[in-house]
């Protein structure tokens, strides 16, 4: 898949659903895609501070050459429409990261001035390198959170699901056991986690208390 202008209706009437597995903080749900505040906050401005030209949706790739060609595309497109600015958003982190820096690095290469969105993972302390991939360009991010910070739940009197299996399943931001913590799931029903296992936790895609 080649990245792919689409007009921001599109997005917002459905043409995206989520395809979100772990790490799911920083994942986006199909509801977040059918209200993404970023295109509404965007589609607010439009004709009075900005120009809303479009969306440029593009897949996160695991060979270099792919990230990349996609990259290169990304900024092509954005040229080509007139772009003087853009946002990025990140879906996951980790290997994405290096889809990411390279799209904001080929708009800048290409003047378009770029402002980033994007998560952490800079260990539960934030003392570790926040993003995989980095780059002098990347002059503009805004952090939406760090997906290591430790979150404590109290007990539910209603379950829906197994509570263990957040810990049995692997699933990232639970364990079964820690040295220092234990496990996640406490006996009295309580949980300690870390935002990884939160889904859509980060809000990426610029959810807010502020109503839009």
């Amino acid at each position: 898949m080649l990245p792919t202008f689409m007009h921001p209706n599109e997005v917002l009437d459905g043409a995206m659903i989520s395809g979100s597995f772990m790490p799911c903080s920083s994942k986006w749900s199909t509801y977040d895609f059918q209200n993404l505040p970023m295109i509404r906050r965007l589609y607010k401005e439009h004709g009075k501070t900005i120009n809303f030209l479009g969306v440029i949706m593009s897949n996160l790739n695991v060979a270099l050459e792919q990230k990349e060609r996609a990259a290169l595309f990304v900024a092509q497109m954005a040229k080509s429409l007139g772009a003087d600015s853009a946002v990025v958003a990140e879906e996951g982190y980790g290997n994405p990261d290096a889809d990411f820096t390279g799209c904001i690095v080929a708009l800048e290469n290409a003047g378009i001035k770029t402002v980033g969105l994007t998560n952490e993972c800079t260990g539960r302390d934030g003392a570790s390198q926040p993003l995989v991939s980095l780059d002098e360009k990347e002059d503009a991010i805004v952090s939406c959170g760090n997906v290591s910070t430790l979150i404590r739940l109290p007990k539910m009197e209603t379950v829906l699901g197994e509570l263990e299996a957040l810990a049995r399943d692997g699933l990232s931001g639970g364990w079964s056991n820690d040295e220092i913590l234990g496990a996640s799931v406490k006996e009295d029903g309580s949980i300690i986690m870390e935002n990884n296992a939160m889904f859509c936790g980060d809000q990426v895609v610029g959810w807010s208390v502020r109503e839009w």
